[in-house]
């Protein structure tokens, strides 16, 4: 991951009578920030910030979040540009790679995201375990975490090939869980994934119809070639099993997406790349 940030002098901060130099640094988007890591080491104190509403948590290469301005941006591009203008297979890819794919690209992902919708036939006996009145969050942290108990071949975080496999398993597998406890939630029998199917009219599929039907309306639209979208953030390496990471993150979900502040100070920088045709220009 190539290191955007940079040096922007510093900062001094005296402390009973004791100086400190603290370093500055500047991201591509953002205020500058004070990188105060050496503070409790140096000085034996804390600083003291409830709800991190003025500490930048981590550098970011994917996104750049500003409540107070309601800006949210996904490798340099606004979220209601997304949502407008690409398909949610196009974000994925996005936010994998850190640009939309060409057309060639965006076959070549759609196609190996519809060939591993499928779980595992034991993998439904998860579901059986909860309370039929369970949070789906709670289902979605347990049977998540449960993959990983599958598929011991990609679980190794140092291994490229591995994030990349446990990635794509991760966003095929996600809508026919996530419809699997819906349907355990009301007590319907569960709905096999099509391939067929593009993304989101499967997980409605899954979710809404009953065996043996199709939801009027679904069908399989070319997926569409959105614009041209640039890099930004990727997340911290962490040694640990990929899914049981997935797991974690997601029993997380019910208290992140409800904080009406998060800002990240170190951001994707504005910059695009041009293209010609299907093809990126140099």
């Amino acid at each position: 991951m190539e290191n955007k940030i940079q040096p922007k002098g510093s900062a001094q901060l005296s402390i009973n009578g004791e100086t400190y130099d603290l370093p500055v640094y500047g991201g591509s988007l953002g205020p500058d920030v004070i990188d105060i890591r050496a503070l409790y080491k140096n000085a034996g104190v804390f600083t003291f910030d409830p709800g991190f509403t003025s500490t930048a948590s981590c550098e970011s290469q994917i996104t750049y979040i500003d409540g107070d301005e309601g800006t949210l941006l996904y490798r340099g591009y606004p979220i209601d540009q997304l949502a407008d203008n690409a398909s949610f297979i196009e974000v994925a890819y996005l936010l994998q790679n850190g640009e939309l794919p060409n057309a060639k690209e965006l076959e070549e992902f759609d196609w190996t995201i519809r060939r591993h919708t499928m779980l595992h036939d034991q993998f439904d006996q998860f579901f059986r375990g909860f309370r039929r009145d369970a949070h789906p969050m709670a289902i979605m942290v347990g049977t998540v975490g449960a993959l990983s108990a599958f598929y011991h071949d990609s679980t190794d975080v140092n291994d490229p090939q591995a994030r990349l496999i446990a990635s794509h398993r991760m966003i095929a597998k996600m809508p026919t869980i996530a419809a699997r406890a819906y349907k355990y939630h009301i007590g319907q029998p569960f709905v096999a994934p099509q391939n067929d199917l593009d993304y989101a009219s499967n997980f409605l599929q899954m979710w809404l119809c009953c065996p043996g039907g199709k939801i009027r309306g679904v069908s399989d639209p070319r997926p569409r070639h959105g614009q041209d979208l640039h890099p930004a953030r990727r997340p911290r390496t962490e040694r640990v099993d990929l899914d049981r990471a997935s797991g974690r993150l997601f029993g997380r979900q019910s208290v992140r997406l409800h904080r009406s502040r998060h800002r990240l100070a170190v951001g994707p920088g504005p910059w695009r790349r041009e293209r010609s045709g299907s093809e990126h220009a140099a």
